[in-house]
This record gives C-alpha cells, sequence and structure tokens, in this order.
C-alpha cells in the first residue's frame, strides 16, 4: 500500500509538470522557425502519450507503475465532479493541444483558439485540479503513515514563484517575440525551482518522523533520568555501605550526577531548535489557500531567520536587532510574505559578507494609522553593508537582473517579492541604499481586515 500511494503521488505530481511542459511547447511551436517545427512537433505529442497514458493509470490502475486504480470518495469527486471534473479536463487540454499540432504551422498566432484554450487551463483551472487530486493523494498517504500536521510535501517551495511566473506569462502573451522568449526562459526557471522546493519539503517530511520519535523518547528520558537521581539522592545516607562505597568510586557517581542531567537537557534543546527548523521548512514549501490567512509579521520573520541561521553565524557574526512595535495581525497569503522576507534578508546577509566587524540587520516593524488613509503595516530591514549604487537600483526589480556571481542568484528574487506585494497584497515594496551606509527595503502591507483574494 506504501509503494502505491508513493507511485500515485509520483505520477499526479509529474501530470502537474508535463501540464506546464505542454503549454510550454504549444508556445514554441508557435513562435518557432519552420525548421525546429519538426522537433517541437515531436517532443509535445511525446509529452501528451505520456500525459494520457499516465492519466489513465491513475483513474484505471497500472500494475507495472503500482498504480492500484483504487479511489478514495474524495478522489473520486475530485476527477468526476464539480467544481474540478478533472478527467473532463484533462481530456479536454490534451484534445486542444492535439487540435493545435494539427494546424497548419504557417498560420498559427498567439491568438490561436487551441493555443488560447491550453494556455487559460495550464494557468488556471487545471492547475487548480492537479494541485487539488495530489493534496489530496499526499493527505492521504499522510493519514496510513501516521504523520501528523504535514503539509502537503509535493507542494514546492517555489509554487507560488511559478504562479508570479505565470501571471506575468500570461499578460506577456500579447506582446513582441522578445517578450515571449522571456517568459520562456521564466517557465524553465520555475521548473528548477520547483524540483529544488519539492526536495526540501520531502527532506522537512523525512526528518521529522524519526525526530519525533527521539523527542518523545528524550522527554520521558530526561523524567526517568530526574527519577534516578532522587533515587541516587536517597542513598546517600547509606555513605558507609562498603558495597554503596565501592560502587560510587567505580561509576564516579557524583561527576554522573553533575553532568548527566546537563547532556539530556542539551539533547532535549537540540531536538527542540531541530524540530523548529523543520516546522519553518515546511512553511516555506506549503501552498496557500485560495483565501488569504491571518498573519503574525513578527512570526512570519523569526521563521526567515531560523531558515538562515547558518548564513548568519559563518564569517563574521551578524548582529540581529529587532525593533517590533505591537502591531496586529493581517490578512496575507503566508507562504507568499514568508517568501518576501526570506529573500530581503538573504540579500542584507550577502550585503555584508565582506564586512570585517560590526555586521548588522536591523528589522523594525510599526502599525501605522494615518487620518486620511487605511491602516498598514511599516516593516523595513536595514543592513550596515557597503551600499547599492543608484545605477543598480534602477534594474533591481527586472527579471533576471543579478549582480551575483553565476550559480549565485536567478535574478527573480526581488523580482517576484515585488509582484507578490504590490500586485498580490496591495502593498508597496521600497528599497533606499546609499554607498557605504548600507541599504534598507521597506515593505508595507495593508492592515485592512479583506480577506479576498
Amino acid at each position: 500500500m506504501s509503494e502505491t500511494n508513493a507511485a500515485v503521488i509520483n505520477i499526479s505530481g509529474r501530470q502537474r509538470m508535463l501540464s506546464q511542459r505542454v503549454a510550454l511547447y504549444c508556445n514554441r511551436i508557435v513562435a518557432a522557425p519552420s525548421e525546429q517545427q519538426s522537433y517541437l512537433r515531436e517532443e509535445l505529442a511525446r509529452i501528451l502519450d505520456l500525459m494520457e497514458e499516465s492519466h489513465a493509470g491513475l483513474l484505471h490502475g497500472d500494475k507495472s507503475s503500482r498504480l492500484s486504480g483504487h479511489h478514495s470518495q474524495e478522489i473520486y469527486l475530485i476527477y468526476h465532479a464539480p467544481p474540478y471534473k478533472l478527467n473532463q479536463q484533462v481530456f479536454h487540454f490534451i484534445q486542444a493541444a492535439r487540435q493545435l499540432l494539427a494546424e497548419d504551422p504557417a498560420s498559427l498566432t498567439l491568438d490561436n483558439i487551441f493555443l488560447q484554450r491550453v494556455l487559460t487551463a495550464a494557468s488556471e483551472s487545471l492547475l487548480i485540479a492537479l494541485d487539488a487530486v495530489v493534496n489530496q493523494y499526499q493527505k492521504e498517504k499522510e493519514s496510513f503513515d501516521f504523520a501528523v500536521d504535514i503539509h502537503q510535501a509535493h507542494l514546492y517551495q517555489a509554487s507560488l514563484d511559478d504562479q508570479a511566473i505565470a501571471e506575468e506569462k500570461a499578460t506577456q502573451l500579447n506582446q513582441a517575440i522578445k517578450k515571449l522568449k522571456e517568459t520562456q526562459l521564466q517557465l524553465i526557471q520555475s521548473e528548477k525551482l520547483s524540483s529544488l522546493g519539492a526536495l526540501s519539503a520531502g527532506l522537512a517530511h523525512e526528518i521529522n518522523n524519526p525526530l519525533n520519535f527521539i523527542y518523545g523518547n528524550l522527554v520521558h528520558a530526561k523524567k526517568q533520568v530526574a527519577d534516578l537521581m532522587k533515587f541516587i539522592e536517597l542513598t546517600d545516607a547509606y555513605q558507609d555501605d562498603p558495597i554503596l562505597c565501592t560502587a560510587r568510586q567505580e561509576l564516579d557517581l557524583e561527576y554522573l550526577r553533575e553532568d548527566l542531567p546537563k547532556i539530556m537537557h542539551s539533547m532535549l534543546y537540540g531536538s527542540e531548535r531541530i524540530r523548529n527548523l523543520v516546522a519553518d521548512l515546511q512553511k516555506f514549501a506549503c501552498k496557500d489557500l485560495a483565501e488569504k490567512e491571518l498573519l503574525d509579521i513578527h512570526e512570519a520573520l523569526e521563521s526567515s531567520l531560523m531558515i538562515l541561521q547558518h548564513r548568519l553565524k559563518n564569517g563574521t557574526p551578524i548582529k540581529i536587532v529587532r525593533n517590533y512595535d505591537n502591531i496586529p495581525k493581517i490578512p496575507c497569503h503566508i507562504s507568499q510574505i514568508n517568501r518576501v522576507f526570506l529573500n530581503i534578508l538573504n540579500n542584507a546577509v550577502d550585503a555584508l559578507q565582506n564586512i570585517e566587524e560590526d555586521a548588522q540587520i536591523t528589522i523594525t516593524t510599526q502599525f501605522i494609522q494615518p487620518q486620511h488613509r487605511p491602516s498598514f503595516l511599516r516593516i523595513a530591514i536595514n543592513d550596515n553593508g557597503r551600499g547599492i549604487t543608484s545605477e543598480v537600483q534602477k534594474h533591481l526589480y527586472e527579471p533576471f537582473y543579478t549582480t551575483k556571481i553565476r550559480g549565485h542568484g536567478t535574478g527573480l528574487g526581488l523580482s517576484i517579492s515585488r509582484q507578490i506585494i504590490v500586485d498580490g497584497h496591495r502593498g508597496d515594496l521600497r528599497c533606499m541604499s546609499q554607498l557605504n551606509l548600507g541599504t534598507r527595503f521597506t515593505v508595507d502591507l495593508p492592515a485592512t481586515l479583506t480577506f479576498n483574494r
């Protein structure tokens, strides 16, 4: 049963990836020159065959892939009932892509009806339905494995990046070929980020199971050690007993009495640190609900700092100064806001790598209530690094723009962060920097209690 569950999750998750590849190759076919058409069409046909075969296996079973074809009531409804009707959506999606393949290459344009059907489904209804079925499969597997409070491990840390890039791509489809090529690059990058997100989420899940066992036993062991210490104290009244006296000397009982509780305390503390780190990793890997949820901004900031703890201690230690105001919880897409704070704090750590002493990051939060406009939260993150030139500041939010060396940055972090804050939350993201004086990023988020998307 466990192997079947793993296969179902793997193949249903792959269906999500294949739907994005179908959209990518449909785009390429429309834009590509004639000499590339043959290869692109063969590759798209192969992907469609694989997607169709995988869908049939998920629905009806496939022994070679360890797919049973037996579904829970929840899975059955996702495939066959509103609002998802996934079986019907997959059929129409594959049909539209095959109809695009049947079109005359010379007549293909970005306005082609079959292309638009594929792109709309891949970024909206089909993607939502595929996410829903993968989520349900994962939930059922976790229930079988007795995992508690584990968010869907298959939803990648970068899934929100995918969504932001897909939204940007949708607006660029009606622009020039240059914009179309830029969107294609973003889709390729998103596949890499999704794979990394899946790896980190899966790793957190695998760590959590044995960790819960270790932590639970340590709690009991600590109590038992305390009881043992009480028993040893009772033997103090019999110090004249030669057998006890010899045993004390051989066991070095005084050292054991002093050191063992400290060891147990240290082990329990270390386990708690690991549990907190795993919990924070899972926050960054989970997918947001459609509606916003109330978020404690300070908790989100501390989660990001926990993720970056190893970087804060490497090399020159970086001091964190917290100027936290008394602020309310606000409605947000939680993992999106986590992503923004992680990006900004990670950049601040990068800026302080060459500071020899007194490296410092200052985080300030404020609840601001103006007279003539709605109240909002302001989060300012300052570093005392070398600062950013005015020329670089002009390009900070451009996709793929980065000053980091190759392999150390995608150039998407601040671009996506700005989309999340400005477009997704109707807030503001600003940067102020002076050479040799440091950099300040300011995030303003509405504090009004509206939970719409």
